[in-house]
């Protein structure tokens, strides 16, 4: 009992102390009417800066160093292209793609076909990268190309590797709902898509596939038709 007692003394005392404290810390309504003199004194009473204070300069906001726009890092943007998968098909009962691999060391007559084409049979135009290292410039180069042809031209470094292209040009037919399915190589499906390689025209590949890949003939021969359609 005198242990608690003599604890009970003691935080009373610890209370009435901290209430003392408070109390002192309080500033009193003469030292508020003080400071405020002070800061009147120190600022003048119109706001303004007192005569005996520098007068300090506004800066101007046009003079102050503007950050500088970092320059795009065009390989950066060709190396994110390697990150991203081809295509991926909006169902599972999308039709089969035709993509022509091509780069501009083909001889340009070469190219111009290929253009022509592709805007009968709807092939995709793949490249590997930026030519010259340079956005601006491969945008410029596919846009002479295709001029005012209804094709379609991409950058996609990965669907080299994908469909095991290793020379240009190379036609590819391929299942959309399969040859997303890449393995560990990086590599669809041997099933998944069927190729030609070589400068020849889409005609004679497409009946190369009719011929020697009876899984692929229906789907050759329906691009193949379109080649044969007359344009109005």
């Amino acid at each position: 009992m005198v242990t608690v007692k003599h604890w009970m003394v003691s935080a009373a005392l610890s209370c009435c102390a901290c209430v003392a404290w408070a109390q002192a810390a309080l500033p009193s309504d003469f030292d508020i009417r003080q400071a405020q003199q002070r800061m009147r004194d120190a600022i003048g009473s119109d706001g303004s800066q007192p005569g005996n204070l520098p007068s300090l300069p506004v800066p101007r906001i046009e003079r102050l160093p503007m950050p500088q726009a970092r320059q795009s890092d065009i390989g950066q943007i060709a190396e994110s292209f390697r990150s991203l998968p081809i295509s991926k098909p909006a169902s599972s009962d999308r039709g089969p793609e035709l993509m022509v691999f091509v780069s501009f060391s083909i001889p340009r007559p070469s190219l111009e076909r290929i253009v022509a084409e592709s805007e009968r049979t709807g092939a995709v135009l793949v490249l590997r990268g930026l030519k010259g290292n340079s956005l601006t410039r491969m945008g410029e180069e596919v846009a002479q190309l295709i001029g005012k042809r209804h094709v379609t031209a991409i950058i996609h470094p990965p669907a080299f590797t994908q469909f095991k292209v290793t020379q240009v040009p190379a036609l590819v037919l391929a299942d959309a709902s399969q040859a997303t399915r890449i393995g560990t190589d990086g590599c669809a499906s041997p099933s998944s898509f069927v190729k030609v390689d070589g400068d020849v025209s889409q005609g004679y590949a497409l009946d190369l596939i009719e011929r020697q890949a009876p899984a692929w003939s229906e789907v050759a021969r329906r691009f193949a038709s379109k080649l044969e359609e007359r344009r109005p």
